[in-house]
Order: C-alpha cells, then sequence, then structure tokens
C-alpha cells in the first residue's frame, strides 16, 4: 500500500493508484521506442506480413494500409490519454480494468496474454526456416531449433531492463539498414506507376488483373490490421520509462507514427518495383519477389538476415512486454494467491521472471503441436477484440471519470474512439466465422475466471480501490 509520508515527495500517479514503485524506472524514452519497433517489427510486416493483404485485395493493400495508418495514429492517440492516466505496466489490459466493466477487464486479459504465448512460438518456428536457408549444414528439427532461440530471448528477457532495450535498440537499426536497402532498391527500379495502383487498384482473379471492388476493399482491412502493430508495446514499460506519466504517451504517439512510415514506405516502393503483377500476386511474399527482381542473387541473403533478426528482435521485446502485463495482473490479485505471489514478484535484475517464463513455457511447449497455424490467424481477431475495448475504454473515460487527472488529452475527441471502435468492429465482422467462434470461446473462459475469482482472489471490485503490492501478495 501506498505510504504516505514519502520523504516529502509528492505522490506520482503510479502511488496514486495504490501501487509501489517496484520496477526501476532506468528507461530513457528513446530506448522504450526501440522496444516497441522491435515488437512492430516493421522488416517481418513489410517482408511477410504483407502477403494475406495482397492475396485479398490486390494493389489496394496500398489504399488499406494507408487508411490502417490513420487508425494507428488515432488509437495511439486513445493510448497515449488512458496511459497518462494510468501508467502502469500492464499495458492495455490495465487501462481497460481502470474503465469498464470487470467482464470487458477479463476478457481483454485472455485476449491479451494469449497473443504472449501463441505470437512468440510462431515467431521462433518462423526463425528457424531462415537460419536453415543461410546454413545449410544446419539439419537440426525444426521445433528444437526453436525452442532453443526462445530460451535465449528468455535468457536475456530475464536480465535488467537495459540490457534488453539495448539488444533490441541494436536489432532495430540492423532492421532499418535492411530495409532501407529494399527500399531503394525498390525505388531504383521503379516499373509500376503510383498513382495507378493506388488510386485504380487491381487484384488477381482466375488469372487475370481485375479493377478491386468495394466488397473486396472491406474485406482487405481485416488482414491488413495486422500488418501495422505493436506499438502498444511502449505501455508495458509504464513503471520503468523516466518522466512516467508525462513521457509514456509520447512514447506511444512517437512509437505508432514510426511503424506506419516505416511499413509503409517500403511497402509501397515494393509495389511500384513489382516488373509483373501477375507474378507479384502469385508469389508467396509479394515483397521479396519484388527484392530479388530488383537486387538479384544478394537479395536471397539480405532477405534472410532480416528475417532472422526482425524476428528474434519481436520475440525479445513480446517476453519482456507480455512478461509485465502478466506480472501486472498477479500484482492486481487476479489470480489464486500461490500464482499471484509467484508472478508479482522481480528477480534480482527487477525482472518480472515468472511472468515472462509463464508466457514462455506454453510457448516451447505450442511449438511442437499442430494447432499453431490456426492460433496465428486467431492472433488477428484477438488484436481487434482488445482494440475495440480500448475504444470503448477511451470514450467512457470522458464519459464515466471526467474529473479524473489527465496529464495528456487526446485531440479531436471523441472522433478517434468512435473511429476505433467502428473499424476494429468491421474488422471483427470480417474475420471467418471459425475464428469468432474461437473468440466466442475465449470470452467464455475469461468469463468464466472471472466468476471464479469471486472465491479465489481477495481483489477489490472497483479499479479504483488501492491494490495489494507483491510483498502482502
Amino acid at each position: 500500500m501506498y505510504d504516505p509520508t514519502n520523504g516529502g515527495k509528492p505522490p506520482s500517479r503510479l502511488e496514486q493508484l495504490g501501487y509501489q514503485q517496484q520496477l526501476a524506472r532506468r528507461l530513457k524514452m528513446w530506448e522504450v521506442v526501440g522496444l516497441a519497433m522491435a515488437d512492430v517489427s516493421p522488416t517481418m510486416a513489410v517482408l511477410f506480413l504483407t502477403a494475406g493483404v495482397f492475396l485479398v485485395g490486390g494493389t489496394f493493400a496500398i489504399g488499406a494500409n494507408l487508411i490502417l495508418a490513420v487508425i494507428v495514429v488515432l488509437i495511439a492517440l486513445c493510448l497515449a490519454e488512458l496511459a497518462s492516466m494510468y501508467p502502469i505496466a500492464g499495458g492495455m489490459y490495465s487501462l481497460v480494468r481502470q474503465v469498464l466493466p470487470a467482464p470487458f477487464s477479463w476478457a481483454t486479459t485472455f485476449n491479451y496474454l494469449i497473443q504472449g504465448i501463441v505470437i512468440p512460438a510462431s515467431i521462433a518456428l518462423g526463425i528457424v526456416g531462415f537460419l536453415k536457408d543461410l546454413f545449410p549444414a544446419l539439419t537440426a528439427p525444426a521445433p528444437v531449433i526453436a525452442v532453443v532461440l526462445l530460451a535465449l530471448a528468455v535468457a536475456i528477457a530475464l536480465t535488467k531492463v537495459e540490457v534488453g532495450a539495448w539488444a533490441t535498440a541494436i536489432m532495430v537499426v540492423v532492421e532499418l539498414i535492411v530495409l532501407a536497402i529494399i527500399t531503394a532498391a525498390a525505388l531504383s527500379h521503379p516499373r509500376q506507376s503510383l498513382a495507378d495502383i493506388t488510386f485504380n487498384p487491381t487484384m488477381l482473379s482466375d488469372g487475370q488483373l481485375v479493377s478491386v471492388g468495394a466488397v473486396v476493399m472491406l474485406a482487405t482491412l481485416a488482414p491488413a490490421f495486422n500488418v501495422i502493430n505493436g506499438y502498444d508495446a511502449a505501455l508495458g514499460f509504464a513503471e520503468e520509462i523516466k518522466g512516467g506519466e508525462r513521457a509514456l504517451p509520447r512514447a506511444v504517439i512517437i512509437s505508432a507514427i514510426m511503424a506506419c512510415v516505416l511499413i509503409v514506405i517500403p511497402l509501397v516502393a515494393a509495389v511500384v518495383a513489382a516488373p509483373d503483377l501477375k507474378a507479384f500476386f502469385t508469389a508467396p511474399a509479394p515483397v521479396v519477389y519484388s527484392v530479388e527482381q530488383s537486387l538479384g542473387s544478394n537479395a536471397r541473403v539480405i532477405v534472410d538476415v532480416g528475417a532472422v533478426i526482425a524476428l528474434f528482435n519481436a520475440m525479445l521485446s513480446l517476453l519482456m512486454y507480455f512478461g509485465r502485463v502478466a506480472y501486472t495482473t498477479g500484482r492486481d490479485q487476479l489470480w489464486p494467491k500461490t500464482v499471484n505471489r509467484s508472478l508479482s514478484r522481480l528477480n534480482r535484475f527487477h525482472s518480472p521472471a515468472a511472468g515472462i517464463l509463464i508466457l514462455a513455457v506454453p510457448a516451447a511447449v505450442l511449438v511442437f503441436t499442430s494447432a499453431l497455424d490456426f492460433l496465428i490467424i486467431f492472433a488477428g481477431a484477438v488484436i481487434a477484440a482488445v482494440y475495440f475495448c480500448i475504444g470503448l475504454a477511451a470514450l467512457m473515460s470522458r464519459i464515466s471519470q471526467a474529473r479524473e487527472t489527465r496529464p495528456y488529452r487526446m485531440p479531436l475527441w471523441p472522433l478517434p474512439p468512435l473511429v476505433v471502435i467502428a473499424f476494429t468492429g468491421l474488422a471483427l465482422a470480417m474475420q471467418e466465422v471459425k475464428y469468432l467462434v474461437a473468440e466466442g470461446v475465449l470470452v467464455l473462459i475469461a468469463l468464466a475466471c472471472w466468476l471464479g475469482s469471486k472465491r479465489w482472489s481477495g481483489a477489490p471490485e472497483s479499479a479504483h480501490e488501492p491494490q495489494l503490492d507483491a510483498e502482502s501478495a
């Protein structure tokens, strides 16, 4: 609990919310932005995550990502205002918990934490393919190599937060160099008209290029939603950033804008450089096809190196980020007492070790299963559901918590939350039925745990009552 005799210093916003400062404030804003950029992984987003968007919407992928860039900035504005009020390491889980009723909080928690298991597992397996392409002599089974890579990322994540921040920063710089090479190579060999592919988008249908209609454009928005994502990772370091609730909103907004720029520009360049749109659309990774056409035989090495670094960087950042979310759920007394006690402890490096391991262990198991492909695509529905709740929280916060202190106030309110709610609702509606069913099952499990928590946990129902610190958990 917060002790008002704090050496004469005024209480921080975190302490006003009933939390103790346990994580050490060691990170500068640029380090937090670097961690968020590692989570965004612009190299992977451009080279591989865009493939599904091109498959569905053809060259409207450009328009879809431009629209998405606007939505991302609006989401960032919502996150920035809420984070300035609630600078807690739980990220979007904490923001929803402080504003919306408990059922929304629990649904957000489960949607949020499942990403911290599924995505690192998929990333670890993804790295193996590129490593084997670089080093053909590497013949060990893919799941075994994936677990070794996951363990290496965990080892870094368990050390001081500065170590992880510097490691990710170095790898982000390498990523940016790779992206710059790709973009420069593409722009040096333009083969398509930028105006034509942007304002008269085409797609491949029955082997022929046809114009993209309105229905297809709407369908393209759902897969595009997964491309510019991860900038919210800045929130996970809310209790470790120097400057607290005043620096955090800037970190979130800068991360979102950088993500948009670093993904959209290379994406556009790759489409402009495509010598044959039919071959471009049918390629397993369309952007890689353009790079190979521009750079020739050297492209493979550049792509492989960029992909390995980008993927490992994203895995490390994700484990650090979601480990802190898990730590916060334990500190908030969500689970049975034994679980809460373990999750809310920090190791000697002031790292939430149990929070990281509770995600990494099931992720390691998951690499040996056959359900991973389904879960990766399902992650898109999960992301949309979380952002939908953020839009609701940003809207309701101004209505139900009008008197709360807001170190940062989003411009254009209520437009940002209303657009976010509408867009994420549309993205959810465009998901396939099986993924919506899976989302419904996940929500039901979350609600069942919420009901169970009334018995196993002594946590207060109100988000505004003081939370127990780790020592009293």
